[in-house]
């Protein structure tokens, strides 16, 4: 761009001029409803620059007269208009005013449950006592080993690591290790399991279950125990005395 510039933005896009704040040599002045750039001359980067701000007119500026012909024209001019002209830094560092928050703080998205199509193992399930108790009548330690549970008083139990025992309850899927929701479903928006836990005010360290209901249980990890007959028997022992 070999040959002197003006442009003219209407005054709610002059945000946009910002982006040329570096560049050398721009002046700027303001009209009633409009900012008028203007400079000498330029490189194919500024006029790269030029050509993406949201113009409402384009010109060829001719210093010595004062005129302006729009670029897409050829023979009329008119006047510059007589404006106080200054340095585009100078103008950006005391008229434009740093970005505001908005009056109104935006309504938070609360994450709710949804149905998904992924097929994901289930390694945590909530059934009874009595169920586990049943398992562990046919199956061997060694298999026991893999799963720990957590029991309540009124003899619901919840149990969790992989393979599930094959008893009858509701299978949850579980996410980076301690967010669990049911079989089939997962969440949206699609946050990461740390930030629901956030979000949900749950400590970082507890298994979150996520019902379906919309409830919510958080165990602390110190609740689960390994999967042994004589915790099940103390287990079962405590209910009783509690009852």
């Amino acid at each position: 761009m070999n040959f002197a510039w003006a442009i003219c933005v209407a005054k709610e896009d002059a945000a946009a001029l910002a982006a040329l704040r570096l560049q050398p040599g721009i002046e700027v002045a303001e009209a009633p409803g409009q900012t008028w750039l203007r400079g000498q001359s330029g490189d194919d980067a500024l006029a790269t620059m030029l050509a993406a701000l949201p113009a409402v007119g384009r010109y060829q500026w001719y210093p010595q007269k004062q005129r302006l012909r729009l670029l897409n024209e050829h023979l009329s001019a008119t006047p510059l208009p007589e404006l106080f002209w200054q340095p585009l830094r100078q103008w950006l560092t005391v008229e434009i005013p740093a970005t505001a928050l908005p009056a109104n703080r935006p309504v938070p998205i609360v994450p709710a449950l949804v149905r998904s199509g992924r097929e994901q193992e289930a390694s945590v399930i909530v059934t009874s006592l009595a169920e586990l108790e049943s398992f562990s009548h046919t199956s061997a330690q060694v298999r026991m080993d893999r799963l720990q549970f957590a029991a309540a008083t009124d003899g619901q139990v919840i149990i969790r690591g992989t393979p599930l025992p094959p008893v009858a309850g509701r299978r949850y899927v579980l996410h980076e290790g301690n967010v669990a929701v049911p079989a089939g479903y997962g969440w949206a928006p699609d946050v990461s399991a740390k930030v629901l836990k956030k979000l949900f005010n749950v400590s970082s360290a507890a298994l979150m279950i996520w019902n379906d209901d919309g409830t919510l249980t958080a165990l602390p990890e110190e609740q689960f125990i390994p999967v042994t007959r004589r915790a099940m028997l103390a287990t079962r022992r405590a209910i009783t005395v509690s009852s």
